[in-house]
């Protein structure tokens, strides 16, 4: 049994599913995905299309290909889907059929459509696995028992653009810390769109920024290591990461600590922005929807701050004080340079103990904040506990500070 961190399932629940959205999973309900998609409030269609693999296996292609055509679910013409989830059944599915699949679901793709899927690179299995969710998007991957194997078939993503049809490719991802090695993640784009870096149609960008092949720099951060000391290893300790979720791997993180709370600050917070919420309540009904205790022991905040002004840092980190234990920590980066990246970076602590980031390209915007030491007192119950400085290479210079909620005399 394999376990396999999928960085793409994960990318696209936390940054392109929203509230509303429709998804089409082909995989089966006991791989677990339907959770955090209900999570979500999202509609999902389930076919289990491995079934069907299985039943017709021995078949002609003509005959599958109308045995798929009865087995999909008939849907209203109005259901347009956001994302289909396709697991690794395209190893085991011949051209015809894959053509025969999109020519089926193609009434209800629209421009931006998102289709996930896997590919062997090693092996092949003797028929698509047992996906089983464990925590976050890490799933136990079992072969199937099965007396004679599935024929199978290698594709390249180009092969697979050509028999899908008015598919373009916008991201594929392997051996990151966490895959399985001989799985690689592919997300294709449905129909001509312009831009080769939007997904949604609000034209953010992050799932495929964290789902692409450049790599995550490895960086050492001081002061991020005195605030783990306060809770490595303790069965007891809860930490909450606030950074961007999208395609991070947060299982040695889970496992040096008791309990770990992971909320898309950020996002929580545009949402509410979008829908004319003033900031501080904003900043209340985020904090609301990520469902926290009141005793943590750490707050990773990564680079959230840069993007707001020091009135408004003052107003989140307030919010978030309340949420602090007695001598809890709260640790964040600063960023010196004149334009923003266009959204948050990815941070991603290693066994090593680095931490991997990337920082996504400078934006048009300029940093609100003004100075550090404005930010430093804009937490009045909190004091200097650790700092360092550095630089991301090929990135930003940066100041790191983990600071301490301040014990009050009973």
């Amino acid at each position: 049994m394999l376990q396999h961190h999928s960085f793409g399932i994960a990318a696209l629940v936390d940054e392109v599913i929203q509230p509303s959205s429709k998804v089409l999973d082909l995989g089966c309900l006991s791989f677990g995905t339907t959770q955090p998609l209900l999570e979500r409030s999202c509609q999902t269609f389930i076919e289990d299309l491995r079934s069907l693999l299985l039943d017709t296996s021995a078949l002609d292609k003509e005959v599958r290909a109308v045995k798929l055509s009865e087995y999909l679910t008939k849907k209203p013409q109005r259901i347009k889907l956001d994302v289909v989830l396709c697991w690794d059944l395209f190893n085991f599915m011949e051209p015809e059929l894959i053509t025969k699949l999109i020519e089926e679901i193609r009434p209800h793709l629209k421009p931006r459509t998102i289709f996930h899927t896997m590919l062997y690179t090693g092996t092949m299995p003797k028929g698509p696995a047992d996906f089983k969710r464990l925590s976050g998007f890490t799933f136990n991957t079992e072969p199937l028992h099965l007396e004679e194997p599935l024929p199978t078939y290698r594709y390249s993503s180009l092969n697979l653009m050509k028999t899908m049809g008015n598919f373009s490719l916008r991201s594929s991802l392997l051996q990151r810390e966490g895959m399985r090695k001989d799985l690689i993640e592919l997300m294709f784009e449905y129909g001509n769109v312009k831009s080769p870096t939007s997904v949604m149609a609000s034209g953010s960008s992050a799932a495929v920024s964290a789902f692409q092949k450049n790599r995550l720099t490895n960086i050492s951060l001081t002061a991020l290591d005195t605030a783990l000391t306060h809770v490595k290893r303790s069965p007891v300790s809860k930490v909450l990461d606030i950074g961007q979720k999208a395609g991070r791997n947060m299982e040695h993180l889970q496992r040096e600590v008791g309990e770990l709370f992971i909320s898309d600050f950020y996002s929580s917070l545009a949402w509410q922005i979008s829908r004319k919420v003033p900031f501080e309540e904003a900043v209340q009904a985020a904090l609301r929807q990520a469902t926290l205790p009141k005793d943590l022991n750490c707050i990773l905040l990564w680079d959230l701050l840069n993007f707001f002004s020091t009135e408004q840092i003052q107003l989140i980190t307030k919010a978030l004080h309340q949420y602090l234990s007695d001598g809890g920590v709260m640790h964040f980066l600063l960023f010196k340079q004149n334009k923003l990246p266009v959204n948050c970076g990815v941070f991603e602590i290693q066994k090593s103990g680095q931490v991997g980031t990337y920082i996504h390209a400078s934006g048009s915007k300029q940093p609100q904040l003004r100075t550090i030491t404005d930010v430093v007192k804009s937490l009045p119950e909190m004091k200097v506990l650790s700092q360092g400085t550095g630089r991301i290479p090929n990135g930003p210079f940066y100041h790191e500070i983990t600071m301490q909620k301040v014990v009050k005399d009973k």
